[in-house]
């Protein structure tokens, strides 16, 4: 016992305990003069709000906490099959479909109905045109018997005129065979107009035009062939609506049903049902918010005197109160003590106001590990942490 308290009363150890004291001394204030250290801050991570992309039902929604370490979809609206913009969007599909069934089977029943009518208008033309190659020739043949009769009459008055002259035969005789010689060329002058009229009119027929009374040039067959091909025109073009209106609404369905689901990224979790199951919702209303681990920060209060202290885009270490693990970050945004700050999007409320002359420097974290999600303390939202800026001599 002497011998101990004469060591302790030596100069030696004095020394060395005064050499202790300042090695401890300067061990705990050195980061304070190497660095800007704050203990003001907090971990913070942007939410993913998600909304009801139309009217519907809350869906079943995954707990709060829930952690997705990999993209997993969400169903967030179950959509009535019934009611609301689906029952619109299948009543309009279900519309379409049947104009187009009623376009195709009037198109068949047209086709049908076109095919016959090109049957008989071809009958027509083919009997049309052989019934005017035999009146051509009924008209030849009695143009070719009255020039032959009128050739006999011409005979018959050049002997009625020789006996006439020689006085064996009365005047009454010669003026009779002028008038039978000056009729029958009517006749043949007649015959000859109607075979050029027939002429005319068959060579119309064989261009597919019979001449008539003027007005019905095409037989009733054509005619109702033409009206055919008009009202097929029309359906067709009312096909072709019906079949864009259909793909139309079906895009939209599959869009509104998509827009029901949404595919939660990996690195989030659950951080706030803002909606029930089962209940009824309004499109735009908030169903659920995401918080994204992926792009933790530190929000690091500083005295407004030290902004220019800080340099964007530096490196800062960063240590959770209560842990020993140091982390490095680097600053990606500096907001002086009159910005404005949103804050509705955010998971943890920010430490300083403007009345209190800070400055809030946000510094990015590195993503959590794979095998490390720290779903249990939710990616550590909220808690404070210890913050070292290099200070720049």
């Amino acid at each position: 016992m002497i011998k101990f308290q004469t060591i302790a009363r030596s100069r030696v150890a004095r020394l060395i305990l005064v050499g202790s004291l300042f090695a401890t001394s300067a061990w705990g204030f050195a980061p304070y003069v190497f660095n800007d250290v704050s203990t003001q801050a907090s971990i913070n991570a942007p939410l993913i709000r998600l909304t009801s992309a139309t009217n519907g039902t809350v869906s079943r929604l995954p707990n709060d906490g829930r952690y997705f370490p990999r993209p997993t979809a969400i169903t967030l609206v179950a959509l009535s099959q019934n009611t609301g913009q689906i029952a619109d969007l299948r009543a309009k599909a279900d519309l379409a479909q049947a104009q187009i069934d009623l376009a195709v089977r009037q198109l068949a029943e047209l086709s049908a109905q076109g095919s016959d009518l090109r049957h008989r208008a071809s009958i027509f033309s083919t009997t049309m045109n052989a019934r005017l190659a035999h009146d051509y020739e009924a008209a030849q043949s009695t143009l070719r018997s009255c020039r032959a009769e009128r050739a006999e009459l011409a005979v018959t008055r050049s002997r009625v005129q020789k006996l006439t002259e020689q006085g064996f035969m009365a005047a009454a005789a010669m003026q009779k065979a002028d008038t039978a010689s000056a009729i029958k060329d009517n006749e043949c002058q007649s015959a000859e107009a109607g075979i050029h009229s027939l002429a005319i009119t068959r060579s119309a027929a064989r261009s597919g035009v019979f001449l008539g009374d003027g007005y019905n040039e095409a037989p009733y067959a054509v005619q109702q062939a033409d009206r055919v091909l008009l009202q097929r025109q029309a359906i067709e073009r009312m096909l072709s609506d019906a079949t864009a209106e259909r793909r139309d609404t079906g895009l939209r369905l599959k869009d509104a049903l998509a827009r029901a689901q949404y595919v939660a990224p990996a690195g989030t979790l659950v951080w706030a049902t803002l909606a029930s199951t089962g209940t009824a919702i309004g499109e735009g209303a908030p169903i659920l918010d995401l918080l994204d681990c992926r792009r933790r920060f530190v929000q690091v209060s500083l005295p407004e005197r030290k902004a220019e202290a800080v340099a964007p885009h530096s490196e800062a270490d960063i240590r959770l109160i209560g842990s020993g693990e140091w982390l490095k970050g680097h600053v990606v945004n500096i907001t002086g003590a009159a910005g404005r700050r949103r804050q509705d999007l955010l998971a943890a409320a920010t430490l300083s106001l403007p009345a209190a002359r800070e400055v809030i420097v946000d510094v990015a974290l590195p993503p959590p590990g794979a095998g490390q999600p720290d779903t249990g303390r939710n990616c550590d939202v909220g808690r404070m942490a210890e913050v070292r800026f290099n200070r720049r001599f």
